[in-house]
């Protein structure tokens, strides 16, 4: 019985502090982020509002480390000469500016929660006797197990989303091997949250092994990748994250026991 599974890590305290230091942010910077997006996505533009944000040393801090030209773009929009007629103009263009600011600022914070999601996996793999390769894209990575005949899929999203897929299990040990691997991950400071399994009884795997096997690269790991990057691109979203579940039954020439050394695709 293998098992398709998806869910969001969650970083404890130690994680959280080595994702701060890697990015050099301070907790009042964190806060003064979650702020601005609050009040930017509240639709206010008024003058005031976008001066105080924008101004602000503890915002500014993050901004000009995160998305340096992209805040240089805000702090020339609140340049601009004002006048009463000109007001609702330069609010409106410092407002767009530091939106797209404090977007990419959230973007590398979310890139980062995704490395140290995938180190916490590979980690774990390691430990319990897996090899494994990586290739990360520009908003998932693709992590690739194995051990023996058994092959794990993962697809890593910004901001922690994990999907995970199992094969060459003819049991229901895989099950098992997924809580184990979670366990040792956990070990590791990652905990997961909105867990959702689906056992689809596929030994080839279920569908996101089966969409990364039909790009017939023989790295699963880079398929996993171009196939969410693919659909994005397109505006459309990856096969895998939980909308539905499609079976693979043909195994494909590359699935074989061969182990992948630890390393990027």
């Amino acid at each position: 019985m293998s098992t398709r599974v998806n869910q969001n890590a969650q970083m404890n305290a130690a994680c959280q502090e080595l994702l701060s230091e890697r990015l050099d942010l301070r907790v009042g910077q964190t806060l003064a982020l979650g702020q601005a997006s609050t009040t930017l996505a509240s639709a206010r533009t008024d003058l005031s509002t976008m001066r105080s944000l924008i101004t602000s040393s503890e915002l500014g801090g993050v901004l000009g480390r995160l998305a340096p030209a992209q805040f240089a773009g805000a702090q020339a929009a609140l340049a601009m000469p004002v006048t009463t007629v000109t007001m609702p103009t330069v609010a409106a263009a410092a407002h767009s500016a530091l939106a797209a600011a404090v977007s990419v600022a959230d973007s590398v914070i979310a890139g980062a929660t995704r490395d140290l999601t995938v180190e916490a996996f590979t980690g774990a793999a390691a430990e319990l006797g897996y090899t494994y390769s990586t290739c990360r894209g520009a908003a998932v990575t693709g992590v690739e197990l194995w051990r023996d005949n058994e092959l794990l899929l993962l697809r890593v999203h910004d901001g922690g989303a994990v999907e995970s897929d199992h094969a060459g299990l003819a049991d229901a040990s895989c099950g098992d091997r997924q809580r184990e691997l979670e366990v040792a991950v956990a070990r590791r400071g990652i905990t997961f949250t909105g867990r959702k399994q689906y056992n689809h009884g596929a030994q080839a795997g279920g569908d996101l092994i089966a969409t990364a096997v039909a790009r017939r690269d023989p790295s699963l790991a880079r398929a996993t990748v171009a196939d969410a990057e693919q659909a994005r691109t397109s505006g459309g979203q990856a096969v895998g994250r939980g909308q539905r579940f499609v079976g693979g039954e043909a195994e494909p020439s590359h699935l074989t026991r061969e182990r992948r050394r630890g390393g990027a695709a």
